[in-house]
C-alpha cells in the first residue's frame, strides 16, 4: 500500500539530510514505513523540521557515515538496517556516536533500536562496543536522548 503522506515526509526529512551532509540520497519516498513521522502533518511541519536541525546540535558536525547500512546476525536471524549517522564521538573513551534522528516526539524512542546500531557500528568499524555510544535526536526540540543500552546490548550478545 502507498505510504501515509506523514511517512513520506519523514522520507522525505530523512533524504533531505543526507544531501544536506552531502551525501547522494539514498532513500527513495517509497522506501522506508516511516513509523515515527505521524506527527509531519504538513509540507509546512516539514519545514519546521528542517529549520529545528539546522539550529540543533548535529548541524555543523561532520559525519563519518550517513544512513549506514549494516547486517547483524542476532539470534540466528539477520537483521538489516540503517544508521542514520555515525560521528566521531566527544565522550571520554568512545570512539564513534551513532545517532537517530526522529522527527515525532520521544514516545517513539527504543532503547533496543540504539543497541542494534551501537553492535552493528562496532561490527563495522572492528571496535569493542563499548567504543561506541549512541543518541536519540529529537529533532523538533534538539533534544538527545541517551538512552542506557547496557543491558540490551548484553541480551542481544547472548542471542
Amino acid at each position: 500500500r502507498q505510504p501515509a503522506p506523514a511517512a513520506q515526509r519523514g522520507t522525505a526529512f530523512h533524504a533531505w539530510v543526507e544531501t544536506r551532509f552531502g551525501q547522494q540520497s539514498l532513500l527513495d519516498p517509497d522506501d522506508l514505513p516511516g513509523a515515527a513521522d505521524e506527527e509531519i502533518v504538513s509540507d509546512e511541519a516539514l519545514d519546521a523540521l528542517k529549520r529545528a536541525f539546522d539550529a540543533g546540535p548535529y548541524a555543523n558536525r561532520v559525519p563519518i557515515a550517513v544512513e549506514a547500512p549494516f547486517a547483524l546476525v542476532i539470534g540466528g536471524r539477520v537483521v538489516n538496517g540503517r544508521i542514520d549517522a555515525v560521528f566521531a564521538s566527544d565522550l571520554d573513551g568512545v570512539a564513534y556516536d551513532v545517532v537517530d534522528w526522529k522527527t515525532g516526539s520521544a514516545t517513539h524512542v527504543d532503547p533496543v533500536q540504539l543497541a542494534i546500531y551501537r553492535l552493528a557500528w562496532a561490527q563495522v568499524r572492528g571496535v569493542p562496543v563499548e567504543q561506541v555510544s549512541a543518541a536519540f535526536v529529537i529533532v523538533g526540540s534538539g533534544e538527545v536522548v541517551r538512552p542506557d543500552t547496557t543491558a540490551a546490548v548484553d541480551l542481544l550478545r547472548r542471542l
